[in-house]
């Protein structure tokens, strides 16, 4: 698996530990209550000579619940609490150094359902190097 796609897996873990109404999924939102994930538009924003490279993933937060409360309170639980971590998951070639946040979560929409939509964004600052 990528680098990129390692990190993002290792969020939705941490994501999925937090124990919230929903697995974080990547992808679109299905029909039912949820959340999901998936990267946005992103470069390095450092390259190293050695070709290693500083790279501020942009990793869009999606949630829909017909419960507006339930779902305000979950995505802003998951934006607090995983951008107040001091340690974060690592593989071979790749470390997330931190994980801020960038759009805060906000109502998108509203379904015919009545689920309400939110989305945000987490910054996933990682450090691709050579083992």
């Amino acid at each position: 698996m990528s680098v990129i796609n390692n990190a993002v897996e290792a969020v939705m873990d941490i994501i999925d530990a937090m124990g919230n109404y929903a697995m974080i999924t990547r992808g679109a939102l299905g029909t039912g209550n949820g959340l999901a994930c998936e990267i946005a538009p992103s470069t390095p924003q450092e390259v190293y000579l050695d070709k290693n490279a500083y790279i501020p993933l942009t990793l869009a937060l999606n949630g829909k619940h017909t419960d507006m409360q339930v779902l305000s309170d979950t995505m802003n639980n998951i934006v607090d609490t995983i951008t107040r971590r001091t340690e974060y998951p690592d593989g071979t070639g790749w470390e997330i150094v931190d994980i801020t946040g960038g759009n805060l979560p906000r109502i998108i929409g509203r379904e015919e359902n009545n689920a309400w939509i939110m989305a945000g964004d987490l910054i996933v600052k990682i450090y691709r190097k050579d083992e």
